[in-house]
């Protein structure tokens, strides 16, 4: 199986056993939306194509185990067992499936790499339920790695987190006061040479143990087009 589709949906399939499957979920796609309410969702998407998802106890939501947000891009990996649930939920916990994204984030920095230590809690603003940087929060963790600087405009970072909180990239980028590209929600203002649609955040890459075979798997989700054409503006 190469892809899951529906309509006009078109999701890539990056790897696939009996237990579970990892894709590639386009920007504007959610994983899902309430319980019981799968319409228009990653969800559908694959139990349309004929992909079987856990649905068992402890489960909320078919074969979710993880989640992106709708505007974030990349590697998603969806349970298709019992043993695919449980493995890959104890990898997580564990930090022993790692994480890799890329973002676009407003500014420079003067040092090359940094770690940004700061517990999430959450929020309610403008009838949203978001996420801040707070001490009574969550413990959170995330770790950067500057790839490349365009002019004082932004940035592109190579991100790992050893904690999956909630709008974690997002929220510990506008802390260190680097926002996301077109993180209208986390302090980003428009630039008036670049158009963008969504934050610029990118799941590429994901390291995981396969449950049955416990072969070691890496998976990988190219950069989509609205992320490459934005380097291409900035880059001139």
């Amino acid at each position: 199986m190469h892809e899951l589709r529906l309509g006009s949906v078109v999701v890539p399939v990056l790897y696939i056993d009996d237990d579970i499957i990892a894709v590639n979920k386009p920007a504007g796609l959610p994983v899902f939306t309430a319980p019981g309410k799968v319409a228009g969702t990653l969800t559908e998407v694959a139990l349309a194509s004929g992909v079987t998802l856990y649905d068992g106890e402890g489960v909320e939501l078919p074969g979710v185990v993880h989640r992106l947000d709708k505007d974030t891009s990349g590697v998603m990996v969806l349970a298709r067992s019992q043993a695919g649930w449980s493995y890959f939920k104890r990898q997580l916990g564990n930090h022993d499936a790692q994480k890799q994204y890329l973002a676009l984030v407003w500014g420079t920095f003067a040092e090359k790499s940094g770690r940004i230590d700061v517990p999430i809690g959450a929020v309610h603003s403008r009838g949203l339920l978001l996420r801040q940087a707070d001490s009574s929060g969550r413990p959170s963790t995330t770790d950067f790695e500057v790839i490349q600087h365009f002019g004082d405009q932004a940035s592109l970072l190579r991100i790992r987190i050893e904690t999956g909180r909630t709008h974690q990239i997002r929220v510990h980028c506008s802390y260190i006061g680097h926002p996301v590209l077109g993180d209208y929600t986390y302090g980003y203002r428009k630039q008036r040479n670049v158009v963008i649609e969504r934050q610029m955040l990118h799941a590429f890459a994901l390291s995981f143990v396969a449950p049955r075979s416990e072969a070691q798997v890496r998976v990988v989700a190219p950069l989509p087009q609205d992320f490459i054409s934005v380097l291409g503006v900035l880059a001139r």
